[in-house]
């Protein structure tokens, strides 16, 4: 959507083709995200930055930028100035749909894919794998190991997320508007996305943390990297249960 002057002089939305203020607001963070992980592997091994200070602050970074998406639909951006905050929810509410959809398929379904390649570039300090490092040393060695629990975590994850992008494909397809069964997938989706994290906050702490590598890792790169998953899931089914219960399937975004 883009803006048009109407005769009175005030602006409004048109029906042109394009993107939103909004998306390219998302796709500037995803852009970052992306570059962030270049400035910090070198950081770490070309001007000698420990592994464990880039790594951790690499995770902040990327939660930064997790939640500066999520506060792209209440900023005061062109074409969502005069939105209500229901409005501004619903948009919140996509946005978080993506970011939890992104990573499974450029960060688990690949390291599903080619673990032993990924563990071999992240232990040689490759720079594609380097997505991967804060995880795998010093965050979670479940993941450096290939633990088979980890493995079906992620493969479901990934069986979920298509239907969830299925969704999403629909959803724009429709005019950013919902059928019945895509929210339905969505709402579905939403409670696998709680549940896994619960299962595997779970086994760690029954296992005593033996897979963490130090308390500051851990409270950064096992509680604070996943707090979203442990409480956007819950915002994304009761709204989902809302629009289901008004037919309320259209979304500004």
């Amino acid at each position: 959507m883009t803006e048009t002057i109407s005769a009175d002089g005030k602006k409004r939305l048109s029906d042109e083709p394009g993107f939103s203020s909004l998306q390219k607001s998302l796709f500037g963070v995803l852009a970052f995200f992306f570059v962030v992980h270049i400035v910090f592997w070198y950081l770490e091994f070309h001007a000698g930055v420990p592994h464990v200070v880039a790594s951790t602050s690499l995770v902040v970074v990327v939660v930064g930028c997790f939640l500066t998406a999520l506060a792209m639909p209440w900023l005061p951006l062109p074409g969502q100035r005069d939105r209500t905050r229901a409005e501004r929810l619903s948009a919140m509410v996509i946005v978080w749909v993506f970011i939890a959809l992104i990573p499974r398929f450029i960060w688990e379904l690949p390291w599903l894919l080619f673990f032993d390649q990924i563990r071999d570039g992240v232990k040689h300090g490759a720079l594609w794998t380097y997505m991967w490092a804060p995880i795998l040393l010093g965050g979670d060695a479940r993941y450096l190991n290939g633990d088979p629990l980890i493995v079906v975590l992620e493969w479901i994850a990934f069986f979920v997320g298509l239907f969830e992008a299925y969704a999403m494909v629909q959803f724009f397809r429709n005019g950013k508007r919902f059928t019945n069964t895509g929210l339905s997938f969505i709402m579905g989706g939403m409670i696998v996305e709680v549940t896994l994290p619960a299962v595997y906050f779970g086994v760690e702490i029954a296992n005593k943390l033996e897979s963490m590598s130090s308390p500051v890792e851990m409270w950064i790169k096992f509680v604070v990297l996943n707090l979203l998953w442990c409480t956007m899931p819950f915002v994304t089914y009761f709204w989902g249960v809302r629009r289901l219960a008004r037919q309320d399937l259209a979304v500004k975004f």
